[in-house]
């Protein structure tokens, strides 16, 4: 009985460890970071990706919202008309608002190496850590953009003005005024689609090699190696944030 006993403590012992090692490698170190609106101070990797879903949900909702405004005035090929010019900023800010959040999946992939190797623990516990960016952040965060601007709100659009209301209009106006709202209403959209399709696929592409490199370092174990590919990687991101429009609802601290 005392043998049982002494073996239930050992092992209660050891679970209690475990525990221990996992939260300190969560917990230890903190990055600061802004979500485009505040920036804030974020200790542990569950707290960053929290952060990281509710940008990219509260980013996709008001696009989704502001379009439904636009398009709750825009029921008659005459209607677009005389919103041409307001479809085409919304165009310009659906651009502006899908170049701004891939930066910042750019900035959140460094604050989580930084948590993940500025924290403590083994080196193959950083290892499977940083496994994690690669989850929330490429596969996760940047597929929700993907299907929430590129395909689903680009894709609305095009379904309700440009083959819904101005197709609708083929009897009802002039060919050539018609042909003419046709070719400018795709180009609207095409140009739009096009832009936010590369500047989606360069952040994956910058985010994946980023992962990578860090994925090598912590394999070696080479913690300055690490260290200066966050550097590398910061400088990069500072460069693309100075082309960015100033007047952006969203723009990165």
């Amino acid at each position: 009985m005392k043998k049982q006993m002494e073996k239930q403590m050992k092992r209660l012992a050891a679970l209690i460890l475990v525990s221990v090692m996992v939260c300190t490698l969560a917990a230890c170190g903190s990055t600061t970071v802004s979500d485009g609106r505040k920036t804030v101070s974020v200790n542990t990797v569950e707290e960053l990706e929290q952060m990281v879903e509710t940008d990219v949900e509260n980013t996709i909702a008001t696009l989704q919202n502001e379009y439904e405004n636009l398009l709750a005035g825009i029921d008659t090929y005459d209607a677009y008309m005389e919103q041409v010019d307001e479809v085409e900023v919304f165009y310009a800010e659906i651009c502006r608002e899908n170049r701004d959040i891939c930066i910042r999946m750019r900035q959140y992939s460094i604050a989580y190496a930084e948590l993940v190797c500025e924290g403590e623990g083994t080196r193959e516990e950083k290892y499977d850590a940083i496994d994690d960016l690669y989850d929330c952040i490429y596969d996760d965060a940047c597929g929700e953009i993907y299907d929430g601007i590129y395909d689903d709100l680009l894709g609305d659009m095009h379904d309700a003005l440009y083959d819904g209301i101005l197709r609708d209009a083929y009897d009802t106006v002039p060919y050539g005024e018609w042909s003419d709202a046709m070719s400018e209403a795709y180009e609207m959209w095409s140009d739009c689609l096009s832009d936010v399709y590369e500047d989606w696929a360069d952040a994956l592409k910058d985010i994946y090699r980023f992962w990578s490199d860090i994925c090598g370092a912590l394999w070696d174990g080479d913690m300055d190696e690490a260290g200066e590919e966050i550097e590398k990687f910061r400088e990069e991101v500072k460069m693309l944030t100075t082309g960015q429009t100033q007047s952006s609802s969203h723009s990165v601290v």
